[in-house]
């Protein structure tokens, strides 16, 4: 599924939050979202899971404007992982896996054998396999993440959003959950907070700062020094492997204040 922004503006309180948005996702492909806390990660996330309406531009789904498509459909075709409630730690694996199939059911429908097949082999797709009776609250915090990865793939939607999967997380289970991620081949949209994550996961980054877009593109080429500087106000140092590879960055503090990017 191909995934277009055009134009996306989001206005929160009377003030754009997000404007002048363009962003693209091919199919398949895993895109990332950094930028400084508060710049409007979440918010574009909203906008494309229609959280939120925006108050100008298009979000097209292959083709389709996502706006004019009815409720279940749109939740048929995007599956969100949002930043981690706690509603869900009530439930079993088992249930909260089984969220995944509503877009695919009518209001009085109870889960039928298919159903449950599906959700099986969500599970085990991602090794959590047997977890169905599992109360959500004992599980860890890399579990839980599989479990609402599971959630999603229950859904058989073909766009997955995530708002900072990675939250919270372990580096083992931060490295964990990004390989699962890139490894279904759902075309996929990611809020990151770490920049090496996306460098090393990522097809394509976009960089956001103060409610704006301000490059996008493979990660080598998008991940300059000087753009880090300004974005975030902290000195990188890059570091590429041979041939084009991929990009890991080494951080420090800067010594005086950069001018923002606009």
């Amino acid at each position: 599924m191909r995934l277009v922004l055009d134009g996306v503006r989001v206005e929160l309180g009377g003030r754009d939050v997000v404007s002048d948005a363009d962003l693209t996702a091919e199919t398949g492909e895993f895109v990332g979202l950094v930028g400084p806390n508060g710049c409007g990660k979440s918010t574009l996330l909203r906008a494309v899971y229609r959280a939120l309406r925006p108050a100008a531009g298009l979000i097209s789904l292959d083709g389709e404007d996502l706006s004019r498509l009815p409720s279940r459909e749109a939740a048929r075709r995007t599956a969100v992982l949002a930043q981690e409630g706690p509603a869900e730690f009530d439930f079993t694996v088992g249930e909260v896996v089984a969220m995944g199939r509503t877009p695919h059911k009518g209001p009085l429908d109870r889960d039928t054998v298919q159903d449950h097949r599906i959700c099986e082999a969500a599970l085990d797709r991602v090794g959590m396999g047997g977890s169905a009776p599992r109360p959500v609250g004992t599980l860890s915090g890399g579990e839980r993440q599989r479990v609402l990865i599971a959630r999603a793939l229950a859904q058989q939607s073909r766009l997955l959003l995530l708002d900072e999967p990675t939250n919270h997380l372990d580096v083992r289970y931060q490295l964990e959950i990004l390989h699962l991620v890139r490894d279904l081949g759902l075309t996929t949209v990611a809020a990151l907070h770490d920049l090496n994550h996306a460098a090393a996961f990522c097809d394509r980054i976009y960089v956001m700062a103060a409610g704006r877009l301000v490059a996008g593109g493979a990660p080598a080429d998008v991940l300059t020094e000087d753009r880090i500087a300004q974005v975030f106000g902290v000195r990188a140092q890059r570091l590429v492997a041979p041939g084009g590879g991929r990009v890991h960055l080494a951080f420090e503090r800067l010594d005086q204040e950069v001018p923002a990017c606009g």
